[in-house]
């Protein structure tokens, strides 16, 4: 999955890995006679398969618990701190978008910060849905402005973005 959770399921996987690996070692280890060996191997059967069976269930319980949750998303200009330099302010700015929304924002930098949403559509070679639910997302979270222009809009990169 690429993240590390540490946890009860990751708990329960590695004792129950290390339970299971020791009674899989059981019967090189002890010696049975032949004549008392069917009441103790059915038992270390179903021990061996209790084990199994909590094994995959707390696999499947990692596996499908939900990620460690993020801080919740805040408009791009709270994110900044008083006392972060403008370089610093942009650079989480920029790190903060997608490499959709970076593009959006070369170009309206190309063109003086301001040009009609049809002209970003034809300069980024997106098509213009695409280019309005990325207009909108940046809209909400401030990076652009968008006003009614006519029968289309115009797109205004709101100040301090680069």
């Amino acid at each position: 999955m690429g993240q590390q959770r540490a946890g009860p399921a990751s708990a329960v996987i590695a004792l129950v890995s290390l339970t299971l690996l020791l009674a899989l070692l059981l019967p090189f280890t002890v010696e049975f006679d032949a004549q008392s060996t069917a009441v103790p191997m059915v038992l270390y059967a179903l021990f061996i398969s209790s084990l199994g069976a909590t094994l995959g269930i707390a696999v499947t319980w990692w596996r499908l618990a939900p990620a460690p949750a993020s801080t919740p998303h805040a408009p791009i200009g709270s994110i900044m701190h008083a006392e972060a330099s403008d370089g610093e302010a942009q650079h989480v700015q920029r790190a903060m978008m997608a490499e959709d929304e970076r593009v959006v924002v070369d170009v309206l930098l190309a063109f003086d910060g301001i040009m009609a949403q049809a002209a970003i559509a034809e300069a980024t070679g997106f098509t213009s849905s695409k280019v309005s639910r990325l207009l909108s997302k940046m809209e909400e979270r401030s990076l652009v402005e968008r006003v009614r222009d006519g029968m289309g809009k115009r797109v205004r990169l709101s100040e301090g973005i680069q």
